[in-house]
């Protein structure tokens, strides 16, 4: 994801409607979610389905910011935005260590 810039970008249908209605102190808009794709590493990343991913971004430490995309590997590489939420960061995964 670090070069989600190069890629094509979709934006759902879902993704628009909940980034208008989360959108908070922890939930950026939608150029906010760009410039985050684009510049930051996720800090875990969990596999959904062959095409699908729950991203997680660390906000502070009580939230992470939760993006689920879907990739089209195609030429060229299709990354969907299907949905972004916040959830509390100790529900991560990787923090069962």
């Amino acid at each position: 994801m670090s070069c989600a810039k190069n890629h094509t970008i979709i934006r759902t249908r879902h993704y628009i409607e909940k980034i208008e209605l989360r959108q908070n102190g922890i939930v950026p808009d939608d150029a906010g979610i760009q410039c985050l794709l684009s510049t930051q590493l996720p800090v875990y990343i969990k596999k959904q389905t062959n095409d699908t991913f729950k991203l997680f971004y660390s906000i502070d430490i009580i939230y992470d910011l939760i993006i689920v995309i879907s990739i089209q590997n195609i030429s060229p590489h299709k990354i969907s935005l299907i949905t972004v939420h916040q959830q509390e960061a100790k529900r991560r995964p990787d923090n069962g260590k």
